[in-house]
């Protein structure tokens, strides 16, 4: 059996529409019996399952395939130091269980604190009777420049991490595969699958506590659902971007409100008419009942600063994925890794090894369908 034609057939069920044999053979340009061998094969390692029917141009009711998306766990882990989140997900981007945390000691040696945060998750997982085969990966946001799963902190209120190995360091605590990414990346893509924004530039901001206690702004260009990450990864960073705790000590609710809305609005104009986004969207959930309010401000001083210069054809939102947004994000990350290598779900490098049977028990998932597809 190709397996180049498996992991096609994978990919393409890796869609809330599911296919039939004869829509698998024209869209992607295979013969009627590679297709039924290959999806004899995945459906015998119990990664896809059929789903109903659907008739073709009047025919006969045809059997719908779809990838089964509880074949395997993924794992995020939102690493907003001090504080730790875990989220649990599914092949679809469904958040199944989360936990938040804080952690013990300091956050200035990386190495004592990442084998925490191992130890913490096998924990948890164990506790949710998922053992590690069943986990297809295991995502990492920080609010750190990541390339390549080695970190870097900037800032001077950030830990002074400089070329940190966290993926390695990480998967010596851990049997599973792990992706390390920017915070406001992943965030960023839990958006695109939340809001079901595939297509065009959005420009996300989120607005999070520092250790500090300032309130640090980060960004991420969407471009057609996909986090823009520059040449290095860095692409979307801001530099600088933040209000300090001394700066808001004294202030009035309006007052904190006013001085974030200055700050934002400071880069946004010059990000909004260099990138020329359709949508700007905030994540400002740690602001509470002040939330809508920067919204507002931040519409009204972006008219005033932009007027005459620049069409106001671009939109001012706020983010609709709430809650644990990056630590979903890095679960959703692995989730693309995975859909974009399929391979790796049926040899045994992600998920459950071996093959399961066809008429094992299972549990019914629902597709994301507003973002869950290419």
């Amino acid at each position: 059996m190709s397996t180049n034609a498996t992991s096609k057939l994978l990919q393409a069920l890796w869609d809330p529409d599911g296919a039939t044999r004869r829509e698998l053979e024209s869209s992607l340009g295979l013969s009627r019996p590679t297709v039924d061998r290959a999806l004899a094969d995945l459906v015998s390692r119990g990664l896809v399952v059929p789903v109903g029917t659907r008739s073709l141009r009047g025919g006969r009711p045809a059997t719908v395939y779809r990838l089964d998306g509880s074949v395997c766990s993924v794992v995020g882990v939102d690493l907003e130091l001090p504080q730790l989140m875990f989220v649990l997900s599914d092949l679809w981007g469904n958040p199944q269980e989360s936990l938040p945390l804080a952690l013990d000691g300091g956050s200035e040696d990386p190495v004592p604190l990442l084998r925490q945060v191992g130890e913490e998750l096998t924990e948890w997982l164990t506790g949710l009777s998922i053992t590690w085969p069943r986990v297809g990966g295991v995502g990492v946001a920080l609010p750190a420049f990541v390339t390549n799963g080695v970190a870097s902190f900037a800032g001077k209120t950030m830990p002074s991490w400089r070329g940190v190995t966290v993926r390695e360091i990480l998967e010596r605590e851990v049997p599973a595969r792990v992706h390390v990414h920017h915070d406001t990346h992943v965030m960023a893509l839990a958006e695109a699958w939340g809001s079901g924004w595939t297509e065009g530039t959005l420009l996300y901001v989120a607005l999070r506590p520092g250790l500090a206690g300032e309130v640090r702004f980060g960004a991420s260009l969407l471009v057609d659902g996909r986090p823009y990450r520059g040449a290095h990864g860095h692409g979307g960073s801001l530099y600088r971007a933040y209000v300090a705790r001394e700066e808001m000590e004294g202030c009035s609710a309006k007052e904190r409100v006013d001085l974030l809305v200055e700050r934002a609005v400071g880069f946004l104009v010059h990000a909004v008419t260099l990138l020329d986004p359709e949508r700007v969207v905030f994540h400002a959930e740690m602001l509470g009942a002040d939330e809508e309010a920067f919204l507002a401000g931040c519409r009204r001083r972006l008219r005033v600063e932009l007027a005459g210069e620049f069409l106001d054809q671009y939109k001012v939102t706020l983010a609709v994925e709430r809650g644990p947004a990056a630590a979903l994000g890095a679960a959703i990350a692995v989730v693309e890794h995975l859909r974009d290598n399929p391979e790796a779900l049926f040899t045994g490098q992600g998920g459950e090894r071996g093959r399961r049977s066809s008429r094992a028990k299972r549990t019914t998932v629902t597709p994301r369908r507003k973002g869950g597809s290419k």
